[in-house]
């Protein structure tokens, strides 16, 4: 038997085995230290590379100009104002930042900020009902910027927040304003350092909860310190074999929060069953050598079940094409598997060097029957549990049927209520955090929450839609010369390009497009491509139609920049208060400026791509246009993802009433979710099957069993429904907040892994007792009694390992964490205490029915 080797092995070379383990720390540990560097924080990152919004994206990477600005990747200044004099002061306050963005330079002295217009209004946003409002105001970096406008997040506001006190000095009615950066970069990086001090708070507190919780059980300071520190040897290795991962998978910082406490948990059991299994072997007269040699075959063949059991499950999810998912799958098996490895030879190898000193300073005599161990307070606490899994083994052979009927009743409702909540894939709302995640809270009260996160259509078209060139600069000094502009201007309109729109481009109805997308109540702005000239003759009608019956030039390039849908209106209003800036007359902006601004706005807005954007000199066709719509709801709240679909249609008859129209691509970072929510069902079902499937082969080799593998993974999947259930009762019902898409799948395979570890505990024991040749129900009552107390310990140091979760930031977090603590302590309390010894009374001799060829010696 492979154990039975194992266990002689350890005993012949635990030195070399404590001395190997301690060369692969050393090792590991300089990669460990730069596992961080490899976390990704993007959500678009995480879909497949053949999904349609990522698909788009490369496109807009490859054949949109580099030096446009994405509003989903500007930071948004928000100032909430109360007064009409603080809605002043705030757009004084821009102004200043703009006349002060020289001095935010780089390292090398370089303006890190666009020199035309760094600091753009956005305008003001109030909703009624509401005090005050907000004052939103994009910054724009400049092009030849080379740094991560996320990594720069930390030094920009330490630059705003540094102005802010100078301008409150010389403008005291500012000074109890307060102002927040955010974004999707500003998001991104609070993720980050969210990340970073979520698990400097829950790593801690777990070790410490682990401690405390088997310096408790084992009433020994040496056990309670050797299987964190052991799962903690196996924590760094892990972290190194991560980063080497992260060099070529994207690898999300949740799976890191996530794997110390999943090792923490399954990997801190794994030590317990052994060590709780070689001191039973000492109190029942066992020698040292005979204790730890059947610790190691009984307890490590249930944790190297359990710990299959639990590869499987995440192993599992390495095949989704969702890369969030898949590399939290990889790492996390990897995870178990080095955990695995450290319990069943590290441990062994200890208890070898030490023997029972491990339990020091109790001694194995003081729990035996009349020994310290067994008086006082921990005495008394030992006889209290005894007694309580004596009388729950009682119960539940006595009223097994009772109980199957009460388990059958809760769990239907269960699996109705989990069947038909609804999920959420706001990944960003979830998740963020810090000064970002108030000024995000902030835009949900006053405006459209998914005004920063809009989606893009593009559209590629077989034949140029426009046509860009540079301007002649001799067509400017008859102007020059007229007086009409300056040389300055005349120069800078000479650096310009102009766009000239195309037939093909005039008969598309990207108006009627529009108008049909917009039809949804949830899209709150909508904009294909800008024409100066129809946005000219659009304001002029509405100002003669409101009683201006000559409406000046000032007037109309005033009324373009307000009538600006949310869309384009950073875009519009950067474009025309440069041209101002430089000198050109109103005049000469309405009359003879259009393609100079169609060209600004439609590259700034990336609404225009084509053969011009890898062109040497800028010049070439547009044969990809963009309509961009936003969002009243978040942009990834289930409404949001409906509006996704529902647009759809739309847009494949626009495609089918315009032959000109070759191809068309959905993306954006609502887009990329809206992929991934289609493509999880199916995926998820697919995992769920393997997940299941493989487990009841691997229990059915262990157990010899035809009916143990089916009642182990169905009283596993009863545990998920209930905990799927009272989740959304308490997220969804009290605290208003959607469960995440991720919540179920995770749980599912972490509960058919890890919480399998009591069922296989318990069960294996049973298998044991009957072997030796004990009656079924003796059996179930012995193993019960026997294995309860492990079973607790065990169940509380991994809830609680997955409890501490809930001390993060961020709402995901929070949500595994008591998902987790309540499937796992559920189980481990309730299911294997009464429900599984119940089932396995009622069926008897059936448990043990299984191929003739694989019974020997089981009844």
């Amino acid at each position: 038997m492979i154990f039975d080797r194992l266990a002689d092995a350890i005993a012949k070379h635990a030195k070399l085995i404590v001395v190997l383990w301690i060369a692969i720390l050393l090792v590991s540990v300089p990669l460990a230290l730069k596992s961080g560097d490899v976390m990704k924080y993007d959500v678009n990152d995480m879909a497949a590379e053949d999904s349609e919004s990522i698909q788009g994206m490369m496109v807009m990477g490859q054949y949109y100009p580099s030096g446009g600005v994405d509003v989903s990747s500007v930071p948004i200044i928000v100032i909430k104002y109360s007064t009409a004099e603080e809605i002043a002061l705030s757009e004084k306050f821009v102004g200043y930042l703009t006349e002060h963005a020289p001095e935010y330079v780089d390292a090398d002295g370089k303006q890190k900020l666009s020199s035309r217009a760094p600091f753009v209004s956005m305008g003001t946003q109030e909703k009624a009902g509401l005090e005050g409002g907000i004052f939103l105001a994009g910054v724009v970096y400049d092009s030849s910027f080379e740094g991560n406008i996320t990594d720069d997040t930390s030094a920009l506001r330490s630059f705003i927040s540094q102005q802010k006190e100078k301008f409150d000095g010389t403008n005291p009615g500012f000074a109890g304003v307060s102002t927040y950066l955010t974004g999707t970069t500003a998001i991104s990086a609070d993720m980050a350092e969210g990340a970073l001090k979520d698990i400097s708070r829950i790593d801690p507190f777990t070790v410490l909860l682990i401690l405390v919780l088997v310096g408790l059980f084992f009433r020994s300071f040496v056990t309670s310190a050797t299987p964190p520190m052991t799962i903690g040897f196996a924590f760094i290795v892990t972290l190194a074999l991560i980063y080497g991962i992260g060099q070529i998978l994207n690898i999300f910082f949740i799976t890191e929060m996530m794997i110390l406490v999943s090792m923490m948990g399954a990997g801190c059991d794994y030590c317990i069953f052994i060590i709780a299994r070689y001191r039973e072997g000492l109190r029942s007269g066992l020698g040292h050598d005979k204790a730890l040699h059947e610790a190691v075959v009984w307890a490590g063949e249930s944790i190297a079940t359990s710990g299959a059991s639990v590869i499987i499950g995440f192993g599992a999810m390495s095949i989704c094409s969702i890369s969030i998912v898949s590399t939290m799958g990889i790492c996390l098996a990897i995870g178990i598997l080095v955990a695995l490895l450290a319990a069943l030879t590290m441990i062994p190898a200890i208890l070898e060097l030490i023997h029972d000193k491990i339990f020091w300073p109790t001694s194995v005599d003081s729990f035996r029957e009349g020994g310290k161990a067994t008086k006082g307070w921990f005495g008394w606490f030992g006889r209290l549990g005894e007694r309580y899994f004596e009388g729950s083994s009682r119960f539940s052979l006595k009223h097994a049927k009772a109980i199957v009927i009460a388990t059958v009743l809760v769990t239907v409702p269960a699996a109705y209520m989990m069947a038909n909540a609804e999920l959420s894939y706001d990944m960003v709302s979830s998740m963020q955090t810090g000064e970002s995640g108030e000024g995000m809270d902030l835009i949900g009260d006053y405006a459209n929450q998914g005004m920063l996160m809009p989606n893009y259509v593009v559209f590629e078209s077989s034949e140029p839609l426009a046509d860009i060139q540079s301007f002649d600069a001799s067509a400017f000094a008859p102007l020059i010369g007229m007086g009409l502009v300056t040389q300055e201007t005349a120069a800078m309109m000479s650096q310009m390009k102009s766009l000239t729109w195309s037939r093909s481009y005039g008969s598309l109805d990207v108006d009627g497009l529009c108008s049909g997308i917009a039809k949804d109540p949830n899209v709150a702005a909508i904009s294909g491509p800008f024409v100066w000239e129809s946005e000219v003759s659009k304001a002029t009608r509405e100002l003669i139609a409101e009683g201006t019956a000559d409406p000046t030039p000032t007037q109309i390039v005033d009324r373009v920049i307000s009538d600006s849908p949310e869309t384009m209106a950073l875009y519009v209003t950067n474009t025309l208060q440069t041209i101002r800036a430089a000198g050109l007359p109103d005049a000469m902006i309405v009359a003879g400026a259009g393609s100079a601004i169609d060209y600004l706005v439609n590259t700034l807005s990336r609404s225009v791509g084509g053969s011009f954007a890898n062109s040497a000199d800028g010049n070439g066709t547009v044969d990809y246009i963009t309509v961009t719509y936003s969002t009243v709801d978040a942009a990834m709240s289930p409404k949001s993802m409906r509006t996704i679909s529902g647009a759809e249609s739309t847009i494949n008859s626009f495609m089918d009433a315009n032959p000109v129209l070759e191809s068309k691509w959905v993306t954006g970072s609502a887009a990329v979710m809206y992929d991934i929510s289609n493509a999880v069902g199916a995926e998820f079902d697919k995992i769920e099957i393997i997940v299941v499937i493989l487990i009841i082969i691997l229990l059915f080799v262990v157990m010899k069993s035809y009916l143990i593998p089916i009642r182990s993974v169905l009283t596993i999947l009863m545990s998920i429904c209930w905990t799927l259930a009272v989740t959304h009762l308490l997220f969804t019902d009290v605290l208003g907040v959607s469960v995440m898409w991720l919540i179920p799948m995770i749980l599912l395979v972490i509960c058919l892994g890890l919480g399998m570890d009591y069922d296989i505990l318990l069960t294996t024991r049973i298998k044991e007792n009957v072997i030796k040749g004990m009656s079924n129900d003796d059996a179930i009552h012995h193993a019960v009694t026997h294995t309860g107390s492990v079973i607790t310990i065990c169940g509380l140091i991994m809830g609680g390992a997955f409890g501490t979760l809930m001390l993060s930031s961020m709402v995901m977090m929070q949500q595994f964490g008591f998902a987790l603590c309540f499937a796992i302590l559920c189980d481990a309390l309730v299911v294997r205490t009464y429900i599984v010894p119940a089932i396995m009374h009622l069926l008897g001799k059936w448990n043990w029915v299984g191929p003739k060829f694989m019974r020997r010696g089981t009844a």
